[in-house]
């Protein structure tokens, strides 16, 4: 190494982050094309099954609650 020379590593300073109204139309565009291929790719990610599964849980619970008086999404500190 020559006199003068750092070796040491490079410095990198990121651009500051873009705020959503900064977005043009066109980033919206994609932005919102990404978020709707999510939004799908994890739906279709779970099988047939499951989604059914899934609904019939929700219904029998929603039923359950109905009947019980109970708030479909209400809590309470478990006590096991």
């Amino acid at each position: 190494m020559s006199d003068g020379q750092n070796s040491g590593t490079p410095v990198v300073i990121p651009a500051a982050l873009a705020q959503p109204e900064e977005y043009d139309t066109a980033i919206r565009a994609a932005l919102d094309h990404i978020d709707r291929q999510a939004v799908r790719t994890t739906a279709d990610g779970r099988p047939a099954s499951t989604r059914r599964s899934y609904t019939q849980d929700w219904t029998s619970w929603s039923k359950f609650c109905a009947a019980s008086g109970v708030p479909v999404l209400a809590i309470t500190s478990a006590r096991w």
